[in-house]
């Protein structure tokens, strides 16, 4: 699952769960981010465990592969 977040970052891990409030846990993530606001190479950190506040969010971006698509009914 890839996140962005209102301060132009983007998160990038595996889903782990979502609250009431739609907070969203991520595992094994990692942060994207401009080392400046001209610059198109991004730097990263790997994170590991986190929680994203649904008022932070500003987009979110599932990828499967085609067997889960396909157990979805979704192929």
């Amino acid at each position: 699952m890839l996140i962005g977040v209102k301060d132009d970052r983007y998160f990038l891990g595996l889903f782990h769960c979502i609250d009431k409030q739609g907070n969203i846990i991520l595992q094994d993530a990692v942060e994207y981010r401009s080392a400046r606001a001209s610059a198109p190479p991004m730097e990263q950190r790997c994170l590991g465990l986190i929680l994203i506040p649904a008022a932070c969010r500003s987009s979110c971006q599932v990828d499967c592969c085609v067997e889960d698509k396909l157990s979805l009914g979704l192929g």
